[in-house]
């Protein structure tokens, strides 16, 4: 199945070039001391990858579009109210 843009991996990937450019334009800085932030940032794009496996399997079980819309925007609700609670 080829996968189609969506309102979840479209913006998924965007933020995993974010990643990867900003890991580029700052290593120096992420490297600093241990490298934790290097961790950090392959954290986060490990967490995109997750997203988009999410995202590949809604596709896969709901065959309708706006079952897949709702869904996701569901998800996306969820993940906003948590980011509110959790401070992340």
């Amino acid at each position: 199945m080829i996968l189609k843009p969506s309102i979840l991996n479209v913006p998924v990937v965007l933020f995993m070039i974010g990643c990867v450019i900003y890991t580029i334009c700052n290593y120096k800085t992420l490297s600093h001391g241990e490298g934790w932030g290097v961790v950090y940032v392959i954290g986060l794009c490990g967490l995109g990858l997750l997203l988009l496996v999410l995202d590949i399997a809604i596709q896969n079980i709901f065959k309708n579009n706006t079952a897949i819309a709702k869904t996701i925007q569901i998800i996306l609700l969820l993940m906003a109210t948590l980011s509110l609670f959790l401070k992340i």
